[in-house]
């Protein structure tokens, strides 16, 4: 069996799992820089590289190349839960949360390091940061598959197209 018949493996039947319980899978996965070297994508439409690994209605696994100084937008992933691990790099996870007009206002970040896991509890409004001077690379699996996920701007971007 190959590696991404291995990754499907573990996703099939996989609906609604914990990111806890995400965790341990991919633990049994190799999520080495060498395994994963073959799928890395460099950004075009996005300001990272986003190559979805498996994907099905019940679950999706991801590998993001965030370049060294950028950074996601601030989105969601709708009703899904998920788990990453930091291949290589570091990552500033942000937290946001929604003022009474919907625009996202910062909570907290915590830095992650390479080689630890991370959580995306359902609701999480988060951005990922790459304050270092090389690339990140992250492996993600989220349940069920993203599918109703939403970007936001903050405020001052939105008065950027106004003015």
């Amino acid at each position: 069996m190959n590696w991404i018949q291995q990754v499907e493996k573990g996703l099939s039947g996989l609906s609604q799992a914990s990111p806890k319980e995400l965790r341990v899978l991919m633990q049994g996965l190799d999520l080495s820089l060498s395994r994963l070297e073959p799928y890395i994508s460099e950004p075009h439409a996005l300001p990272y590289g986003r190559t979805s690994i498996v994907r099905s209605e019940e679950a999706e696994a991801v590998l993001i190349h965030l370049p060294a100084g950028k950074e996601t937008f601030i989105h969601d992933h709708g009703d899904a839960v998920g788990c990453m691990f930091l291949v290589q790099g570091m990552l500033v996870n942000r937290m946001f949360r929604l003022d009474p007009y919907g625009y996202p206002h910062q909570t907290g970040e915590a830095a992650v390091a390479e080689h630890s896991f991370f959580y995306a509890p359902k609701n999480q409004i988060h951005q990922l940061v790459n304050p270092g001077e090389s690339r990140a690379l992250s492996f993600h699996i989220y349940t069920p598959a993203p599918a109703k996920a939403r970007t936001y701007l903050r405020y001052e971007e939105v008065l950027d197209y106004v003015i």
